[in-house]
């Protein structure tokens, strides 16, 4: 399936959204007490999230165009997005590292863990989740969000994005004031 950008964008501000979500409960249950915010933005979102999930389910899509045997397809693609999400992950650890000068997150504590910004235990878990949304979970967002007229999109991205932008905004003035960036 081919997709718009607006629809692009819908995917992004979902899985966002839904990673959000599932890393505070994972947080709160494993730390045994109420986990709100951890990263860049105070709001219930996570970029980094959302564009995983998109680069989850173009993986797959490709996958699925390109290899007949369907079991090839999945392994492949399962492999293919371990692989991608993790040197996102790394990446944007690093790069947040280096720019505000503290870690969003650190492995450091876990085994296989490159310079502690990723590990090979939620790797794996990236594996896991990837199946999960490609196989079960998309498919339903994908009707969900198709079956919303473009208009109404149109507005909901515009409204979203714009909160997201004054939001970001706000943090890195917030971060600058307090001598936190340093490029």
């Amino acid at each position: 399936m081919q997709y718009d950008y607006i629809n692009v964008a819908m995917f992004f501000l979902i899985y966002g959204f839904s990673g959000f979500l599932m890393e505070t409960v994972f947080r709160s249950i494993v730390e045994k007490k109420t986990i709100i915010s951890r990263g860049f933005l105070t709001n219930l979102f996570c970029p980094l999230y959302g564009i995983c999930g998109i680069v989850i389910i173009l993986i797959f899509t490709l996958c699925e165009i390109t290899f007949n045997s369907r079991l090839a397809s999945l392994i492949i693609a399962t492999l293919g997005s371990i692989t991608a999400v993790t040197a996102l992950e790394y990446v944007t650890g690093r790069v947040l590292d280096r720019v505000f000068h503290r870690k969003m997150w650190d492995y450091s504590h876990l085994p296989f863990n490159l310079h502690s910004y990723v590990c090979l235990d939620f790797s794996l878990l990236w594996g896991i989740i990837s199946i999960i949304t490609a196989c079960m979970v998309h498919p339903l967002i994908e009707i969900t969000v198709f079956a919303i007229p473009e208009t109404y999109k149109l507005i909901f991205l515009y409204f979203i994005f714009s909160v997201l932008i004054i939001n970001a905004s706000y943090n890195m003035r917030k971060m600058y004031h307090l001598d936190l960036i340093r490029l």
